[in-house]
């Protein structure tokens, strides 16, 4: 059996499909193919449960929808999965020869794509996990999916001189109203080295850089400046090592929790019950405007008040659990 997953989007959501591809594989012995963007190519195509992945890069879909479609047309599916839910990958499923073609139901579609001829899975509660919500799909065809692995590969090499004991601080977030402040982490940092003897190592994409150096030369001494110099597969490894990752709302969140680390997400405008981790603890204030779901705000409040004792206070936990 030969089964198309189309999830381009984001990394956190591609992460969060991991368990239905490895539910699909193991139960169902099936042939999984992935329509996957740039951006998460490299954990899907290394991944021991995806037998082929294909790139979409939606930033240059005019020369690449037209090449991603030839590879596609190229085979017969029996069954396609549009995780994607959008126009395009809409549009890539009806372009496949496939023997089933499933989507979401209507309420949880985008751009009108419940008008297009698939299968549907049935009504379910919008706000729960993503990852439960891909789920679903395993559910409809029948597959058990109460085992949830995510089976993403580490080799153990970290390819950076860490100390052996350190803590991720995520500082980067695709939603600037996601991000926590230059002080807080900083002061975080500060606190995790003197009371608790522990480096923070700094992660985020090449955008990341400037806040970066100013936390790092704001707290030299603590911490270690990662941000914009991790290939993915880098920052997996430098994730896997670590004891604890403090993070944004962001796909690296996700990542960490795949890996079985312990995590403390800070959240602000995002709904943590949907997009949240899926193992960890979740810091947002209860505020009569969150959640708003904003990608920008001119003051954002929600993460302002989030200070670095209860970050400690989470890690504490977590660590004592």
């Amino acid at each position: 059996m030969d089964i198309l997953i189309i999830k381009i989007g984001a990394l956190g959501d591609v992460i969060n499909t991991f368990p239905l591809v490895v539910n699909l594989k193991t139960k169902l012995g099936a042939r999984i193919h992935w329509v996957v963007g740039p951006l998460s190519l490299p954990l899907v195509k290394d991944h021991p449960y995806v037998d082929k992945a294909i790139v979409f890069d939606r930033q240059k879909w005019k020369t690449s929808l037209p090449n991603v479609v030839k590879q596609l047309r190229k085979q017969t599916f029996d069954i396609t999965l549009d995780l994607q839910r959008i126009l395009k990958s809409g549009m890539l499923s009806l372009s496949v020869k496939t023997g089933s073609r499933i989507g979401f139901d209507r309420k949880r579609c985008k751009e009108m794509t419940w008008i297009l001829p698939f299968k549907r899975i049935p009504e379910s509660n919008p706000f729960s996990h993503m990852l439960h919500q891909y789920l679903e799909f395993a559910t409809y065809l029948n597959v058990p999916s109460n085992n949830v692995r995510w089976e993403i590969p580490v080799s153990g090499n970290i390819p950076f001189d860490l100390p052996k004991d350190y803590i991720v601080l995520n500082i980067g977030a695709t939603k600037p109203a996601n991000m926590w402040t230059e002080k807080g982490f900083a002061a975080l940092a500060h606190i995790l080295k003197n009371n608790f003897h522990i480096d923070s190592v700094l992660t985020g994409s090449v955008e990341d850089t400037g806040m970066a150096n100013r936390i790092a030369a704001s707290s030299s001494r603590e911490v270690i400046n990662l941000a914009g110099k991790t290939s993915i597969n880098e920052l997996k490894e430098v994730l896997a090592g670590s004891k604890a990752v403090v993070s944004c709302d962001t796909g690296p969140m996700h990542l960490a929790v795949a890996l079985g680390k312990d995590v403390v997400a800070l959240f602000g405008p995002a709904d943590p019950r949907r997009t949240g981790p899926f193992s960890g603890q979740v810091i947002q204030k209860d505020l009569p405007c969150v959640p708003c779901n904003k990608r920008k705000c001119k003051d954002p409040i929600c993460m302002k008040e989030i200070t670095p004792e209860d970050v400690i206070k989470r890690l504490e936990e977590l660590w004592s659990a």
